[in-house]
């Protein structure tokens, strides 16, 4: 309706203001704990993991304290639950053939093989607790029956009384092992894959497998995790997976896994034991950063060292080898997917994927009008720029390609369906992982 008298309306139209993007560095661990978790659960410390999963958990899932050493920004621990896991125990016999029954505190074989070493002084006596390889971790000294179930309860990471029974005799002076312990089997890995789907910001996957003895079990695990990320890509939360090989592992079967476990979103790494140390690598870094010859944190030493000769025939075969190199430290020697793709490049393409599709979400609905489709030609051109300002998207090296181009349209059948179509093309910043050098002598 005209006005009648002049003057002057002013309307307030609010602009799209895009939510940050959650940060890179997220990583979905599932392993087995001794709390039973009931729902996902997060950490950013070390205190706070041992807080929410129990302090056994640093023995189950020794993977979370790499991760986090290395920088990772966060954990997301999503529950396992087994039926076939099971935790290491022993009977201790006592003078008058009471029941003295020891347990882990976490299922899974990491505890088969602690030592438990007792002896007394008079009435009271002493438990001292081992690894298989290594020195003492615990010593509890002066423990008496009637208060030893509490005592342990309050003082041991490793293991517990177990709670059927009530011992009212000390075990008998002796040294003892615990065994039986059992992991969780590779449809429980699978079944906990599924809560892991509930997490958005989740952008690396890795299974804390215990028991490698197994290679096809492990290679099923693994198989769980591709499929996984693989779906998640499809909704436009692309993660990457990690994983490791067996401890007694030859370079053949090594590479014969990586053959099998193909996958532009899965990294397998050897030797064995560094997998939570990569990913928290790998999560500490910029999403554009290569891991290629980068430093890792708090592992004393690698299980194996791997020969010259080895560390080519594993790279051949799309396995990220570690190596501890002198004056540099131990290091990721070049950063691979299974399929020879580098990891800096998915992260990359994965992190535009998910700014594109929380720019999109955000005009559904105001997409019927050229100046709707202009302003999200707008938004996606100012979030690729950004990208670009931070070293994540280059032009060609020639400079006569850009480094991204953008196109959003709709035709009059695509209109007539309610269909917008955005067309984007990127180029991921490459690591440069060769230098070749000439050099001309001159007389």
């Amino acid at each position: 309706m005209a006005r009648i008298i002049p003057g002057v309306q002013v309307t307030v139209v609010k602009e799209v203001v895009p939510p940050q993007l959650a940060p890179s560095g997220v990583l979905g661990l599932i392993g087995l704990t001794e709390t039973v978790l009931t729902k996902a659960e997060r950490a950013s410390s070390w205190s706070r993991f041992l807080e929410v999963c129990g302090s056994a958990s640093a023995y189950s899932i020794p993977e979370a304290r790499q991760a986090l050493a290395n920088g990772v920004f966060e954990l997301v621990i999503v529950p396992l639950k087994s039926s076939t896991a099971v935790k290491a125990g022993i009977d201790l016999p006592t003078a008058d053939a009471e029941k003295f029954k020891l347990e882990a505190r976490a299922p899974g074989i990491w505890a088969n093989g602690f030592k438990l070493k007792v002896t007394y002084r008079a009435d009271k006596f002493d438990l001292e607790i081992k690894p298989p390889l290594g020195d003492a971790v615990e010593v509890h000294r002066n423990l008496e029956p009637a208060t030893v179930a509490d005592f342990l309860e309050k003082a041991s990471a490793v293991v517990r009384i177990d709670k059927s029974v009530t011992p009212t005799k000390g075990p008998s002076e002796g040294e003892y092992v615990l065994t039986g312990g059992k992991d969780a089997g590779a449809t429980d890995y699978a079944d906990a894959l599924e809560a892991l789907k509930d997490e958005p910001d989740v952008d690396m996957v890795l299974a804390a497998v215990q028991d490698f003895s197994d290679s096809k079990k492990v290679t099923q695990i693994y198989s769980a995790v591709i499929s996984h990320c693989n779906l998640m890509s499809a909704d436009s939360k692309g993660r990457i997976g990690f994983g490791q090989v067996p401890p007694a592992a030859t370079v053949e079967d090594s590479t014969s896994m990586a053959s099998t476990l193909l996958s532009d979103r899965f990294v397998l790494l050897a030797p064995h034991a560094v997998a939570g140390a990569v990913a928290g690598r790998v999560g500490g870094l910029d999403y554009f950063q290569s891991p290629t010859f980068k430093t890792l944190s708090g592992l004393a030493s690698l299980s194996r060292a791997l020969p010259l000769e080895e560390q080519g025939s594993l790279l051949k075969g799309y396995v990220v080898p570690v190596v501890d190199q002198r004056g540099r430290g131990v290091i990721i020697l070049r950063g691979l997917t299974t399929d020879g793709d580098q990891i800096s490049v998915r992260r990359v393409a994965d992190r535009a994927v998910r700014g594109v599709k929380l720019l999109g979400e955000l005009f559904i609905g105001r997409l019927n009008s050229e100046d709707g489709r202009g302003a999200l030609k707008q938004k996606l051109n100012e979030f690729l720029v950004q990208m670009e300002k931070e070293g994540a998207l280059v032009p060609s090296t020639d400079g006569k390609d850009p480094a991204f181009k953008v196109d959003v349209y709709s035709s009059q059948a695509d209109f007539a369906q309610g269909i917008v179509r955005v067309d984007i093309a990127v180029r991921p910043v490459r690591a440069i992982d060769f230098i070749y050098a000439t050099i001309f002598v001159q007389v």
